[in-house]
């Protein structure tokens, strides 16, 4: 039964895309000259630089960002790589393998909010350099340049690549583990070596984020092989060797890290991984919550998406012709990461983001063999022609949308906002005076819609985004006032200063707990005027510790960022006078 059951999958695959031979050479696919290829890999890792690397210095977005940059500072300090800590605590939520990225970041580059964000940088540049490369050997040279060119233009893709979380160095080690298991099961020689790269790969991201990785990498290369109707078998010194290797690779920590902390098997496996995904945690969401979340996170690339589903079930014959055997892999794997992360009750945005390099290669394979095929005239080919006029038009109005936010939050427009305004006035007269003219489909349509793109995401990631970041952070605003006012203490009340010293002068911040009531307020008598920083929670707290000697002020500056001083004082109004920052009325 089992076999007629795989027999008649087999038949329906098949039937859906017609079997390539697959051999070392790749005959099949189209392959670049070296010059086309070493031009196109230049062109992308340039791209990718220019969104991904500038203006890497602004403040670290709480809580995940001065989470993980705190644990990262207190491995250096306490010079235990083995069990990571947070406020000296074991913080066991996760692996260790961007922290100890981060570690060796700060060790090489020195502590900084850039230093932070240059592991996961470097993973969402090396994630589109993967796509291109190992592309080429699956999908062929051009499709394979048009897939990393989709995923340079997704913008949550690139987000998360300039922020200091986990996300990025997993969808790293996710690509190149199922794209080298795609390319070891379809050659004849040599196969030992590109397993034993997936295992490599796919062990790294154990490391990075737990099991999950060995979950989203598995079942798509089991599946794959499996209904490959003409695969290469692969042989025990295939599969073992791969095993051996993640095995080898991730298993030390684990035995490690549980020797030190017994506790660690329960909370780990069962808290963070098992009952995350049943029941939710304080992130549960429907099962449709990552339809409009990929939406977002892949824009301006998603504005293809819907021709992604004709292009997969057209039954116009130039259409099937034009789809390599492999495409069917991604699309498994695509469709199992989908499913798997839509079935979880726990579901964050960031999550989504390992199933954005295979779709993107998946949409470098639609425009391969439609538009950018020569004589292509398939329904989905007329389709796509105008595609790019109707994008600049989408990508002027984010653009307009972009800077009109960043002018709000930063209250003025620098002459760059100016300058970049009266571009995109002129970009789009010059798309609507080309509205009909031939040229405006074609290659030239293509290359200005990307770089149009490249415009909108860069503003938005060096612009907007340290706006944003800047608004928010509490450290900003409050050594904004503390250089003011540099012979005030600043403490900490019930709020965790992690990662404070990158902004802030740590001999001048001191941390209590909700739980010290008694050792605030006589930190407060001895030091009269300070800075006070305490959530919404603690407020409370903070004003019964200290009713009978101190007053607090808000600033304004940020809804957790106040001022004591003492009763019976004309301090508080000097300050208000004195400072660049709005002072509120004492809190009631």
């Amino acid at each position: 039964m089992m076999k007629n059951f795989k027999d008649g999958l087999v038949c329906c695959w098949n039937n859906g895309y017609p079997t390539i031979e697959s051999d070392d050479r790749q005959s099949a696919v189209d392959r670049w000259s070296p010059i086309q290829e070493r031009v196109a890999a230049i062109v992308i890792a340039v791209a990718s630089l220019v969104v991904l690397a500038p203006s890497l210095s602004y403040p670290l977005i709480a809580p995940d960002e001065t989470r993980y940059a705190q644990i990262a500072m207190e491995m250096i300090e306490s010079r235990d790589w083995i069990t990571p800590t947070l406020d000296g605590q074991p913080y066991l939520d996760k692996p260790p393998l961007m922290y100890w990225l981060t570690a060796i970041s700060f060790q090489i580059c020195g502590q900084s909010e850039w230093a932070a964000r240059l592991p996961s940088m470097l993973s969402a540049l090396s994630t589109v350099m993967v796509v291109l490369l190992l592309g080429r050997q699956i999908v062929g040279s051009q499709a394979a340049f048009l897939g990393s060119a989709s995923l340079l233009l997704c913008g949550g893709f690139l987000l998360a690549g300039r922020f200091l979380i986990l996300d990025s160095l997993l969808s790293f080690w996710t690509t190149c583990c199922l794209l080298v298991g795609c390319i070891a099961a379809g050659r004849r020689n040599r196969r030992c070596w590109w397993w034993l790269l997936a295992g490599l790969a796919c062990g790294m991201g154990i490391l990075t984020k737990g099991p999950i990785a060995l979950v989203l990498c598995g079942p798509p290369l089991a599946i794959g092989v499996w209904m490959h109707k003409e695969r290469i078998q692969p042989r025990i010194w295939d599969w073992g060797p791969m095993a051996i290797l993640m095995t080898l690779l991730c298993v030390p920590w684990y035995l490690a890290v549980w020797k030190f902390n017994p506790d660690f098997g329960d909370y780990f496996f069962l808290e963070h991984n098992v009952k995350r995904f049943t029941e939710g945690s304080n992130h549960r969401q429907p099962f449709w919550f990552y339809i409009p979340i990929l939406m977002a996170a892949m824009f301006p690339t998603s504005l293809l998406l819907p021709s992604l589903g004709v292009f997969l079930f057209s039954p116009e014959e130039r259409c099937r012709r034009g789809k390599p055997t492999q495409l069917r892999f991604l699309c498994v794997t695509a469709a199992w990461i989908l499913a798997f992360f839509s079935a979880a009750s726990c579901k964050l945005p960031t999550y989504i983001i390992p199933v954005i390099p295979i779709i993107s290669l998946i949409l470098g394979v639609i425009l391969s063999t439609t538009v950018f095929a020569s004589e292509s005239t398939s329904r989905i080919t007329r389709y796509l022609r105008p595609f790019p006029l109707r994008a600049n038009l989408i990508l002027l109005i984010a653009g307009a949308t972009v800077l009109g936010t960043q002018i709000w939050l930063e209250q003025s427009a620098s002459w760059s906002v100016i300058t970049t305004m009266l571009l995109g006035a002129v970009i789009l007269a010059v798309t609507v005076r080309c509205w009909n003219q031939p040229a405006a489909n074609g290659r030239l349509g293509w290359v200005t819609t990307a770089l149009l793109a490249i415009a909108v995401l860069s503003t938005a990631g060096t612009g907007l985004l340290p706006a944003i970041a800047s608004e928010r952070s509490v450290y900003s605003k409050t050594a904004a006032l503390a250089h003011d006012h540099p012979d005030r203490w600043i403490v900490f009340f019930g709020e965790k200063r992690h990662a404070v010293k990158l902004q802030i002068r740590a001999d001048r911040v001191v941390y209590f707990s909700e739980q010290q009531k008694e050792e605030f307020a006589t930190f407060l008598v001895n030091h009269a005027d300070t800075i006070v920083v305490a959530n919404e929670r603690s407020l409370p707290s903070t004003r019964e510790a200290i009713a009978a000697t101190h007053v607090i002020q808000a600033t304004g500056a940020h809804k957790r960022l106040y001022l004591a001083s003492p009763r019976a004082s004309t301090s508080v109004a000097a300050v208000i006078a004195n400072t660049e920052h709005p002072i509120g009325s004492e809190l009631r």
